[in-house]
């Protein structure tokens, strides 16, 4: 999986994700329980022509820093199922 950063601002970031779909829905669901995001989404695009890009926006904070934590909480969160499962 690659990440490419098409535009950020401070309170903005989007991203082109090249490799990988299957996460995005799970990044935007983390995302969206943090009352400092504003806008979560992802559009894939045409299947066979495009990747799908992903586009944050935050009401206060750093965007970038907010999807960096998003992404750390919800590899806790896949931890803890693992854990679970393991039993």
């Amino acid at each position: 999986m690659e990440i490419i950063v098409k535009k950020e601002t401070k309170k903005e970031i989007e991203f082109e994700v090249i490799g990988e779909s299957t996460i995005l829905n799970p990044l935007k669901q983390e995302l969206l329980r943090n009352e400092d995001v504003d806008y979560a989404g992802w559009d894939a695009g045409h299947p066979l022509l495009a990747n799908p890009k992903f586009y944050v926006r935050v009401k206060k904070g750093n965007a970038r820093e907010i999807v960096k934590k998003a992404i750390s909480d919800l590899k806790k969160n896949i931890e803890e199922i693992k854990s679970q499962v393991e039993k």
